[in-house]
């Protein structure tokens, strides 16, 4: 019976100490498993979608100046009485990116004035440029649409034609 107690209190101390080995804060040990995640943008990328538009204007004796306003579309005179045939458009171009992006047209990225030629040789210049919006958020589609106008300057007796620009307006979109 002695033996078995021996045993018994043998049995106890060596569970004692690893008790005791297990509380140690030297020797204790802990885990925890993390996650990695991110959120890759996609580049913010601008395509064309409609070519500024003035329609077709009568010309005048007086010259003057006329406002395509990118909300609408619509041409209205600024200076001068001009008439107005044909559909006239905003410059529309489609902004692609992550959803919730914040976009700007960069300033000073476009010029100030442009110069539309007929095959002539005559010229028009557009300036005042207004695009809408002109910052804000991409769309939770990913895009967002962007409009442009301006003032075209019409001088007096301006000779008839179809007087066109091809490569000097360009627009820089910055993101953040």
């Amino acid at each position: 019976m002695r033996t078995i107690k021996l045993l018994l209190l043998t049995a106890f101390v060596a569970g004692l100490s690893q008790i005791a080995a297990g509380q140690n804060p030297s020797s204790q040990t802990t885990s925890i498993d993390a996650e990695a995640s991110i959120t890759l943008g996609i580049d913010l990328r601008i395509s064309k979608l409609t070519d500024l538009l003035f329609g077709d204007i009568i010309s005048q004796t007086v010259g003057g100046s006329v406002r395509l306003d990118p909300s609408t579309g619509n041409v209205s005179n600024v200076s001068g009485t001009f008439q107005f045939l044909g559909a006239s458009t905003a410059a529309s171009f489609q902004i692609t990116g992550m959803p919730g992006q914040y976009f700007e047209v960069a300033t000073g990225s476009y010029p100030s004035q442009i110069t539309l030629r007929n095959g002539s040789g005559h010229t028009m210049t557009v300036n005042n440029f207004q695009f809408l919006p002109s910052s804000g958020q991409i769309g939770t589609d990913g895009t967002i649409i962007l409009k442009l106008g301006g003032t075209l300057n019409i001088g007096a007796n301006q000779p008839s034609g179809n007087y066109t620009n091809t490569s000097d307006l360009t627009v820089t979109i910055t993101y953040q």
